[in-house]
């Protein structure tokens, strides 16, 4: 890349201390092959996922004490050892995750246990999650259903028994899908930014301009620097 960290023939453009090289092919890997890739292990072998998860410090209880479903305790090497595994300059897309863990998501007529869900990591950053409904209501009743040991909150609220979301599957869907395009990371990574502060237009917080102790001003304080400039 030249010196402003931007190489338009070969579509190279720096992010942080890294060249992301666009006009390669992306890379595409499966979870399982990813985990396998970077761990050492498939992820169907129990015992090893829960005795390195242990030696990683990583959570295999429950808060109650009760033993964790083992694909979490798995989508926990995941996340943190698996994805940090990518090459950072190359994008990458992880597909086939497992379709317990993407209750909402479409499994593959291929093979029920993976889902119809695909991910982009570009510079260690999740940059457009995608994946296709489901809009059959029974199999969503019955995932609705499925319970893994050890969710936490916020994952259980997408497993409580929506009756009315049935209900409504049942009148009728049509097929569809979703993408979620990271705008803030997607333009961190256009412009080299590496803090996503830098990128977001309308943040809630700004440091004074003159304030000596570095603090993060406050709203009122804010309102007030935005009033005297008026």
């Amino acid at each position: 890349a030249g010196e402003d960290g931007v190489d338009a023939e070969a579509l190279i453009i720096r992010f942080g201390d890294v060249d992301v090289r666009y006009a390669e092919p992306f890379d595409r890997v499966t979870y399982r092959e990813l985990f396998e890739r970077a761990l050492g292990f498939p992820m169907n072998d129990t015992d090893r996922v829960l005795a390195e998860a242990k030696s990683r410090g990583f959570k295999t209880t429950s808060e109650d004490g009760g033993a964790l479903d083992p694909l979490l305790v798995v989508n926990e090497l995941f996340e943190e050892v698996a994805e940090a595994s990518i090459d950072p300059g190359r994008p990458t897309w992880i597909m086939d995750y497992p379709a317990a863990l993407s209750p909402l998501t479409k499994p593959s007529a291929s093979d029920p246990t993976v889902a119809e869900r695909a991910d982009l990591f570009i510079g260690h950053m999740e940059i457009g999650p995608h994946y296709t409904e489901l809009n059959d209501p029974d199999l969503q009743a019955e995932k609705f259903r499925e319970q893994l040991a050890g969710l936490d909150d916020e994952e259980t609220t997408f497993r409580n028994f929506d009756r009315d979301f049935i209900e409504a599957l049942k009148t009728g869907m049509p097929p569809a899908g979703g993408m979620g395009m990271g705008i803030d990371r997607l333009t961190m990574l256009m412009t080299g930014q590496r803090t996503i502060r830098d990128v977001v237009l309308f943040p809630m917080m700004r440091p004074l301009e003159g304030r000596s102790d570095g603090a993060t001003a406050t709203p009122a304080e804010t309102a007030g620097g935005q009033g005297d400039a008026e």
